[in-house]
This record gives structure tokens, sequence and C-alpha cells, in this order.
């Protein structure tokens, strides 16, 4: 079967330039964490190694999802992008969970950060994760879902730090703040890819994808002249993009066979379907 990855292919140019982003960035942040003291940097060295290999594997599934399907792998190989998106999604969710119980340990003995390093170290965040954000936020795949969510969730954790150095430099009794924003941030990567681990999780279990409406792709096929009624219908998606067809088709007049399978994959081509299996009775 030939497949489409050209959605692949991009995701792996995305998620490399990303994966380089963040190789260079947890330097900085790292050593921005041990120069300030701050809970809240010092929890994005977690954080920021996270992503770093999150994205490597990512990036290194995609590349196999772009291969050729073989007599092994005879739907190809669309579905390591999948795994990968489960893999990453449970990593990260539960480096969450690290830095939420460490925050609320912090919160009953908060220690002086450095505000004017802190604030810093946020500018320097926005920017190699904002660049990191535009180049994902187009992306198809579930990897690349995957990523944006945890690299938006770094924005915000950025722009709160910001925030709280600047308070830092004028109330000094702000300090528990660094671990409220470190425990907000936590829950919100924890919400969203947890619902991201949910869908990957429905794809490799063969939900019907949640963009094709069956009622309605099944109305259009009764509505073909000479079919008389659909005795079986089965609908996956590959990644979550890609989706494959069979169906059984009871018709009137075996002559009609070639207009009617031509009428059912004129209805599929718009619904991201690449693979067809379609038997008559």
């Amino acid at each position: 079967m030939k497949v489409d990855t050209h959605h692949h292919k991009k995701a792996g140019q995305n998620l490399a330039f990303v994966f380089f982003m963040n190789l260079t960035f947890n330097i900085i942040v790292i050593l921005g964490g041990l120069a300030t003291n701050s809970m809240a940097i010092l929890s994005d060295c977690i954080h920021d190694l996270s992503d770093t290999i999150s994205i490597a594997l990512a990036w290194y599934l995609e590349r196999i999802a772009q291969k050729e399907s073989t007599y092994k792998y005879s739907y190809g190989y669309q579905r390591f992008s999948i795994l990968g998106a489960v893999i990453i999604s449970i990593f990260v969710i539960v480096m969450a969970f690290v830095i939420l119980s460490e925050a609320i340990s912090r919160l009953f003995s908060p220690e002086g950060v450095d505000a004017q390093g802190m604030f810093i170290i946020a500018i320097i965040g926005l920017i190699f994760k904002s660049i990191s954000v535009y180049r994902l936020h187009r992306g198809e795949t579930f990897n690349e879902k995957a990523i944006f969510f945890h690299q938006m969730g770094d924005i915000f954790e950025w722009i709160t730090i910001l925030i709280l150095s600047i308070v830092l430099m004028f109330w000094k009794g702000a300090q528990y703040l660094d671990q409220f924003i470190s425990i907000g941030i936590a829950v919100w990567l924890i919400f969203n890819l947890g619902r991201n681990l949910i869908k990957s999780v429905q794809v490799l279990l063969q939900k019907t994808p949640d963009s094709f409406d069956v009622d309605e792709f099944k109305t259009l096929i009764n509505n073909i002249e000479g079919v008389v009624a659909i005795e079986d219908f089965h609908v996956w998606s590959l990644d979550g993009i890609d989706s494959v067809l069979t169906i059984k088709v009871v018709i009137d007049n075996w002559n009609n066979q070639e207009e009617i399978k031509k009428e059912i994959y004129d209805f599929a081509s718009k619904y991201h379907i690449i693979d067809i299996t379609i038997e008559f009775d």
C-alpha cells in the first residue's frame, strides 16, 4: 500500500528544529537555575530535560513513520507516530507530577531567589519557546500536538516567571508565588497532555476518527443508485490523520460495480481515507 507520509516528513523537520532549540536552551536553564536559586527555574531544568528527551523521541519516531509499507508492516509505519505521542505524553505527565510534588514541598520552606537573574532568563526563555511554538502551531500529527502543548506550557511558565521576577524586585515577601507558579503550570500540563494521551490511545484502539461522520457517510452511499444496503462497515485511523475503510455493500445489479465503487472512492477522498476495501454482495 502506498501511503502519504508528507505530513510526517514535515513533522520530522519541525521536531528537528525544535529539538536543537531546546538542547541549546537546556544549558541556559541549568546554569540560570543554579545561579538564581528559583524553584520555578529549577523545576524547568527537569522540565526542559524532559522536553529534549521527548522531542528527540518524537523526531526519531516521525522519521520511522515516513517509511513505506513492507511485508511485515503492510499498512506502513505511520502508527509509530502515535506510539511516540503516547510515550511522550506519559513521560511528560510523570515529570509534571515530579515538579508538582517538589513545588508543594517548597511551599512550607520558601527560599530566596535572584529576581534580576530570573528576569533575564525569563526573557531568553520566552524568545526560545515562542520560536518553537510558532514552528509547531500548524502541526497535524499527534506527536507535534504533544510537543506543542508542552512548549505552550513553557511559554506560560516563562511569562509568569517574568512577572514574578518583576514583583520580587519590589516585594521580597512574594517568594512563595514562585512555588504557586510551578504548581499551576504542572496542573496545566497534566490536563492538556492527559487529553492528548487519551486521543492517541483511542487511535491505537482503532476508534472511529472524531472527524468522520459515519451517519453522513452511510447516507451518501445508500443514496447511490443501485445500492440496496450496507451490510458491514469499519473505519479507523492509522495516525490520527489518514484513515482506512472496509465496507460490504449489497447492490441490485452486478454490472454497476465499477460506477458504485467510483462514487464511494469520491466520497472517501474527502475524509482523509487512503485505503478502501469494498466488497459487493
